[in-house]
């Protein structure tokens, strides 16, 4: 029996809105910046940087943010976490 590699299933990750807060930060990226080092920077935890990419949807992956983009880094992440129903996170 052969399969077919389009018969499989396919996980895909939901999307997770984040809504623009007025707590929110704004960052410039420079070229010593990396998503990860944000994410340590701003939430003490280097793990978190699916959180910030998940604001900047426009952005498919790290590497195409241009240095020099504005990039939203969302605050505080109660709000975040709140907002998609997840508790203890933190």
């Amino acid at each position: 029996m052969s399969y077919s590699r389009y018969a499989r299933r396919i996980h895909i990750a939901p999307v997770r809105k984040i809504t623009k807060a007025t707590t929110d930060i704004e960052h410039t990226l420079t070229y010593t910046d990396t998503i990860d080092g944000l994410a340590y920077k701003y939430y003490n935890d280097a793990t978190l940087g699916w959180v910030i990419m998940n604001a900047n949807k426009q952005y498919g992956m790290e590497f195409e943010i241009p240095i020099g983009a504005t990039i939203r880094v969302p605050l505080p992440l109660d709000r975040v976490f709140k907002l998609w129903g997840i508790e203890g996170e933190l």
